[in-house]
C-alpha cells in the first residue's frame, strides 16, 4: 500500500493509538522522578545513537506508521 500527498499535508490530522508497552515507550523527562532512560543502552538503535528519554533502544512500529 502506497499513500502519496502531493501539496506535503498530512493524510490524517492525527494518530492516536491506545496500547501499553508495546506502543507507547514512555517519556518522564519532565517528571521529578530517579526513574530515567537518558542514558545507554536507550536510544542506541536511533540515528542518532543517543538516549532520548525513551524506554526503549528505537523506533517501534508506531513510530514508522505515523511517518507513513
Amino acid at each position: 500500500m502506497v499513500f502519496s500527498v502531493s501539496n506535503g499535508d498530512p493524510l490524517v490530522p492525527a494518530l492516536c493509538i491506545f496500547g501499553d508497552s508495546v506502543v507507547d515507550v514512555g517519556n518522564n523527562n519532565n517528571l521529578s522522578t530517579l526513574i530515567k532512560a537518558n542514558f545507554p543502552p536507550y536510544g542506541r538503535d536511533f540515528v542518532t545513537h543517543k538516549p532520548t528519554g525513551r524506554f526503549c533502544n528505537g523506533k517501534l512500529a508506531t513510530d514508522f506508521t505515523g511517518n507513513v
